[in-house]
C-alpha cells in the first residue's frame, strides 16, 4: 500500500538532506529510519548520575523524617 502526503518545500528540501545523510535509498526508509530513531530511549535516561565519580551526599534539609 501506498500513501500520498503534502508537504511543504522546505520540509520535502529537508527530507532529501536527510535521506542523503542516512545514505536511504527511498523517502520511506528516511522517514523509517527517522521514526524508529525517534522511539528508541535517550542514553541519559539510564541512570540519572551515571558516570558520576564523587560521592553523593545528601543535604540534612533533603532528607524524609
Amino acid at each position: 500500500m501506498t500513501t500520498t502526503i503534502a508537504v511543504k518545500s522546505e520540509t520535502m528540501d529537508l527530507l532529501r538532506h536527510i535521506k542523503d545523510e542516512l545514505k536511504a535509498e527511498t523517502f520511506d526508509e528516511t522517514i523509517m529510519k527517522l521514526v524508529l530513531n525517534m522511539k528508541k530511549p535517550r542514553k541519559s535516561m539510564f541512570g540519572s548520575l551515571k558516570g558520576f565519580k564523587k560521592e553523593f551526599l545528601r543535604e540534612e534539609i533533603d532528607r524524609f523524617s
